[in-house]
């Protein structure tokens, strides 16, 4: 929050100016992220396997509603995905379902981060842009990369063997404790990665997700009235998406995402307000969208909206 009062403070007047410009134009930027919003969710909905089909709107949903307390509220950014697997609780899964496709998902969404990151990486490369970022952006896929691939391959094993004896053991010893949970859990996560059409269904629309924006970007840019060309839009994501979720544990990445925007715009070349406008624009996005979210979450939680398990229509029986 220092940072972000620092960096108004300092770019204060060329930003003021560019989100004055930005009037109808909000519309198609805000238009796009539903774009990017459906896209996750259904890839969400790909990935997972519930005793009683829930829909994809299930998922877009609740996608809305995760992506807005993650961003809008004092929390860290994984408070958002505690209240999604609560609310496809609420739905109609299992906790075990629920947690075990949020894990998958997750794990799947970094998956495509790593290679969406090394796509601008290239791009900066090969067009010889901000070459003082791209040393340190390969040392974060190093580290990335390796843990993102270690995490999918440990839940591609299957520890149901030794799981369940362990469950079983522990049951012996403390009667109380419920462990049926951890075995259900670690089933429904085998059971996603048995289907690999699909994980190539999810990969594919989180890959898609990403690359929405470097279009959210490039519109942003001409909305503000500074013009970048697509591959600039492409660094600037990628590279400001990494920056982000290194800091994932800094609430709604408040000054994060504004130095990080404000430090690549300046290895462009670009003018210095251009990163700090960009993300304040971002930023007004997210509370258009996620406003909305946060009273539809708080119907739900007070019990209001009595109609919240939105899942498809039992099939007539044959």
């Amino acid at each position: 929050m220092i940072l972000l009062g620092y960096l108004l403070w300092r770019h204060g007047a060329g930003v003021g100016r560019a989100l004055g410009a930005v009037g109808w134009l909000l519309v198609p930027i805000v238009l796009i992220h539903v774009g990017q919003l459906w896209l996750s969710g259904a890839a969400w909905h790909a990935v997972a396997i519930t005793a009683e089909p829930l829909p994809c709107a299930t998922y877009v949903w609740t996608r809305w509603i995760r992506e807005a307390v993650g961003g809008l509220l004092p929390m860290a950014q994984i408070g958002g995905e505690v209240v999604g697997g609560r609310l496809l609780v609420l739905a109609g899964a299992s906790p075990a379902e629920a947690a075990a496709s949020t894990t998958v998902d997750l794990t799947l969404e970094a998956l495509t981060l790593v290679v969406f990151i090394a796509l601008g990486v290239g791009c900066a490369w090969l067009t010889g842009s901000a070459p003082g970022l791209i040393g340190y952006t390969l040392l974060g896929l190093c580290v990335l990369g390796p843990a993102v691939l270690a995490l999918w391959m440990l839940q591609r094993l299957r520890v149901e063997g030794r799981v369940v004896p362990w469950c079983a053991r522990l049951t012996r010893r403390w009667p109380r404790l419920r462990v049926q949970g951890l075995e259900d859990f670690c089933h429904a996560i085998q059971a996603s990665h048995r289907r690999s059409g699909a994980l190539a269904r999810g990969f594919a629309y989180h890959l898609l997700g990403w690359l929405g924006g470097v279009i959210e970007i490039y519109v942003m840019a001409q909305a503000i009235g500074l013009p970048i060309l697509l591959e600039q839009a492409l660094i600037i994501e990628s590279l400001g998406q990494a920056i982000r979720s290194a800091a994932f544990f800094v609430p709604a990445g408040l000054g994060v995402q504004e130095g990080s925007l404000l430090l690549l715009a300046a290895a462009l070349g670009l003018p210095a307000a251009t990163g700090l406008s960009l993300s304040l624009v971002k930023r007004l996005r997210e509370v258009v969208l996620g406003l909305p979210a946060l009273l539809v979450w708080q119907l739900i939680e007070s019990g209001r909206w009595a109609r919240f398990r939105y899942r498809a229509a039992t099939p007539p029986s044959a």
